[in-house]
């Protein structure tokens, strides 16, 4: 629709203002066929608030332009016509524009769309009543707060039972079901239908002594549980039927008000009670859902991850075994460099060089292989009993060339003589060059590193101590991971950070436990070992 070249509704628009206005015109005279004029409205305005949910605010002219020919049709007093017509758009914006607001989903797959429909209901219900109590207070006509309270009863029952049926059956029409859940929803719902014809058309009060209203919430609960909002809606829209339509058509005209405000508070009550299940168990399952998605994403991931952890480790124990073989002539040359001709100071220097570079490539082959193995779970551990002092005592034979190099001094305290544990020698000595090994490496010229034994009730307790760049905190729990390593620079161009990772599995292989403190940058660190004797 165009206007001077400009378009003022859609389409989309124009197909929602023509089912709703043929809706409004359809349930407005049902419902003034049978009920009091004023009644008429509130259905109706149930309608119009789901028209602007959809199509926009904009299609209010429609909203006013239907309530004003339904009531002229069904010959509306004029002293109640511009009331009720500005009541019907008043509520319809109000209603609409709180739904959209807060962005309400008409499938009503969370909660909050729930509460947010039934504090909408409450809000909007409060319009007519105080519009239609103003319009008769002006007019001079008796009115009571009695007749208020009707009145918003009527309106807040039509809103909650009509509303949310559109917006759960048009949010989306189409819908498919098993054959197994299709046979379920025909039996619950005859079910359903069989208590409500009984309770409001037969006037069953109990059956074997249970009052009938009480057997009523069973199908509504297990709809609620079972069958989701689409099928909850048209429930509280039928059993609303027959209660209304139990007191248009046998109380007497005296009564009628009264009656239908009972009628209305306890559909209300129930409504709103089955209306907050159903959300609720919409909102566990779609968290389900979601959490079931994220956890299949999330084991793909680690599936993928381990798949390249696995690749890497495998391609690192090919890699160190292919260098091990060509390392073993060089080192092999090396050696008889030395022995076959008398050299010079130089010549020897450089070779012994040449030796001490390949040592370490051997040994960084060597953790590599090691790490490959612990990985796949192929580290082997050849247990004896071992003396742990003389473990101690070569481990630090074994590095003190790193020590003297370094212009170090290491000083070893041992408490007790003959501490036994059950280990492998080769895998203890290797923890322990390693621990002494990395506090001269992160140690400067001159300092000097302890190296403490003792006994500790079943336990033997060995600490390394050195006075080097210390640990910061944020470092300490990733200290044994493979390939970290703390700072940059010098200290860690000869290694490759697996030397802690290292200790830390062979440790554990022992039966022990290997732990770090450090008081900060530049104060030193301290590794304590932990094994148990025997």
């Amino acid at each position: 629709m165009k206007l001077h070249g400009r378009q003022i509704y859609t389409m989309q628009q124009l197909r929602v203002a023509a089912v709703f206005f043929v809706s409004y015109f359809v349930v407005y005279g049902l419902t003034a066929t049978f009920a009091p004029p004023s009644a008429a409205l509130y259905p109706a305005t149930a309608i119009g608030i789901a028209a602007l949910f959809f199509g926009g605010l904009r299609l209010w002219p429609f909203v006013l332009l239907a309530s004003l020919t339904a009531g002229l049709a069904f010959h509306i007093p004029t002293a109640h016509l511009l009331t009720l017509a500005a009541a019907d758009v008043v509520q319809a914006l109000l209603g609409a524009s709180i739904l959209r607001k807060s962005n309400v989903d008409p499938l009503f797959r969370k909660y909050s769309d729930m509460f947010a429909l039934i504090a909408m209901a409450g809000i909007t219900s409060l319009v007519f009543p105080t519009l239609d109590a103003i319009t008769r207070l002006s007019l001079g006509a008796p009115y009571t707060s009695i007749f208020w309270g009707h009145h918003y009863a009527g309106a807040i029952f039509s809103i909650l039972i009509v509303t949310p049926f559109i917006l759960r059956w048009f949010g989306k029409i189409r819908f498919s079901r098993s054959r197994a859940e299709t046979i379920e929803t025909l039996v619950i719902f005859a079910l359903l239908i069989v208590i409500n014809s009984a309770l409001f058309v037969f006037k069953v009060a109990d059956v074997f002594g249970i009052y009938l209203i009480y057997l009523l919430l069973f199908p509504l609960f297990w709809i609620a549980l079972r069958m989701r909002p689409r099928f909850v809606t048209l429930a509280l829209l039928l059993t609303g039927i027959f209660g209304v339509w139990n007191v248009v058509s046998t109380v007497p005209p005296e009564l009628f008000n009264v009656q239908l405000f009972t009628v209305q508070t306890l559909l209300i009550t129930i409504s709103i009670v089955i209306l907050i299940i159903v959300s609720l168990e919409e909102d566990r399952r779609l968290n389900t859902t979601l959490m079931r998605s994220q956890l299949s994403t999330l084991e793909n991931a680690v599936a993928r991850i381990g798949a390249e952890s696995q690749a890497k480790n495998d391609f690192i124990a090919v890699l160190a075994h292919e260098l091990r073989n060509p390392l073993a002539p060089v080192v092999s040359a090396i050696d008889y460099l030395k022995i076959s001709a008398p050299r010079d100071a130089e010549e020897m220097d450089t070779l012994d060089m040449m030796d001490s570079r390949m040592k370490i490539v051997r040994r960084l082959l060597d953790d590599l292989l090691d790490v490959s193995r612990i990985s796949e779970g192929k580290l082997s551990i050849t247990r004896e009993r071992v003396n742990i002092e003389m473990i101690i005592k070569r481990a630090i034979l074994s590095t003190a060339h790193h020590i003297k190099e370094r212009h170090q001094t290491l000083i070893y305290k041992d408490g007790i003589k003959s501490l036994f544990v059950s280990g492998d020698p080769v895998r203890l000595e290797q923890i322990f060059s390693n621990l002494i090994t990395n506090a001269s490496k992160y140690s400067d010229s001159g300092d000097s590193i302890t190296v403490v034994l003792k006994k500790n009730n079943g336990t033997v307790e060995i600490k390394i101590t050195d006075e080097g760049i210390g640990i910061p905190a944020e470092s300490l729990q990733h200290i044994f991971t493979p390939f970290h390593q703390v700072g940059t620079g010098k200290r860690t161009q000869n290694g490759l950070g697996i030397g802690l990772a290292l200790v830390q599995s062979f440790v554990g292989a022992h039966g022990g436990s290997v732990t770090v403190s450090s008081k900060g940058v530049g104060k030193g660190s301290e590794f304590m070992v932990l094994l148990p004797l025997i």
